[in-house]
């Protein structure tokens, strides 16, 4: 029977620290697929990062406008080693993993499709993203990229009219990633499973979302994948609900 599949947020962020190589170990030791958010340096390196901009002290510093050198000589509050794409994908080549990745921009998108072309595993990323114009952009670019449209903030009930889901067909854009919370109210996941996409769910972390979540069923179509920052524990939920 087929289950729903599990990606670790920015690796297992719920024990070690987000988007850092020992989170996403403890992901590949968990044996689920990893999820980064990617931001893309003025050197051009795709760095595993999830904020375009942040603060330390007095100090604000905005991730485009620095180079991976200048990030990396930065002393973090929890003392990270910010790890770029590469080193992640070099590392694990040969675990034949699947990688969620949520990106900052087009250029960014760009650069991820080319790095994994590099690497021979564009088949196993999907990049999410919330805006369609820029899904869009990476559809042009490239025809095989499994892309993801995560539903805007703003959209709280999914209907045909804030939700054009010819366009999503038309652009192959194969899943709807939907906020936790948007699942409460179960019409959001029937209408994405009645127009023909997969459903993603994300923010899955307590016990009680992660039952909730599991339990979604319409003709058949379950939530095809999850993101949790607990990866172990849910995956114990979905055996044990499978």
């Amino acid at each position: 029977m087929k289950k729903p599949f599990i990606f670790g947020h920015r690796g297992a962020m719920g024990y070690e620290i987000e988007n850092t190589m020992a989170s996403f170990d403890k992901a590949v030791e968990f044996n689920v697929g990893l999820e980064t958010d990617v931001q893309l340096t003025k050197d051009n390196y795709l760095i595993c990062f999830h904020d375009p901009y942040f603060q330390i002290l007095d100090n604000w510093y905005v991730v485009k406008e620095m180079t991976l050198e200048e990030i990396r000589r930065i002393k973090f509050n929890d003392n990270r080693i910010i790890p770029t794409l590469d080193d992640v994908f070099q590392k694990y080549k040969s675990n034949s993993l699947r990688y969620s990745i949520d990106i900052a921009n087009r250029n960014t998108g760009y650069r991820v499709i080319d790095l994994a072309k590099k690497y021979n595993i564009l088949d196993e990323i999907e990049i999410t993203d919330l805006r369609m114009r820029v899904l869009a952009q990476l559809r042009k670019y490239n025809n095989e990229v499994k892309l993801v449209h995560t539903l805007p903030f703003n959209i709280r009930k999914i209907s045909k009219r804030n939700l054009n889901f010819k366009d999503l067909v038309e652009k192959n854009i194969h899943a709807v990633n939907l906020k936790n919370e948007r699942t409460r109210d179960k019409d959001n996941f029937k209408i994405i499973i009645e127009n023909g996409l997969k459903c993603y769910v994300w923010g899955v972390n307590s016990k009680f979302r992660m039952k909730r979540v599991l339990k979604l069923n319409y003709k058949n179509a379950i939530v095809d994948a999850i993101y949790t920052d607990y990866p172990d524990v849910l995956l114990k939920f979905r055996d044990q609900f499978y």
